[in-house]
């Protein structure tokens, strides 16, 4: 996903946990968490909007079609 080795990912975490206090540790856990949990439900908006929108084109063109036909 981001491209990254395990040996990075393993340096990642050793400075994260030289820089900062291991007390804060947790609560910085949950504010990533909060950051995930709320951009995750900003997708999943954007995808069930963008799904709405294609299903109201959908019904706006078989209704031009119902309409064109009872005209003739």
């Amino acid at each position: 996903m981001f491209d990254i080795s395990f040996s990075e990912f393993v340096l990642s975490i050793i400075v994260f946990i030289i820089f900062v206090n291991p007390k804060k540790i947790p609560e910085i856990g949950r504010m990533f968490g909060r950051f995930l949990k709320k951009t995750n439900s900003l997708f999943f908006d954007v995808k069930e909007e963008i799904y709405r929108e294609e299903t109201f084109k959908k019904l706006k063109k078989i209704e031009k079609e119902i309409f064109s036909k009872n005209e003739k």
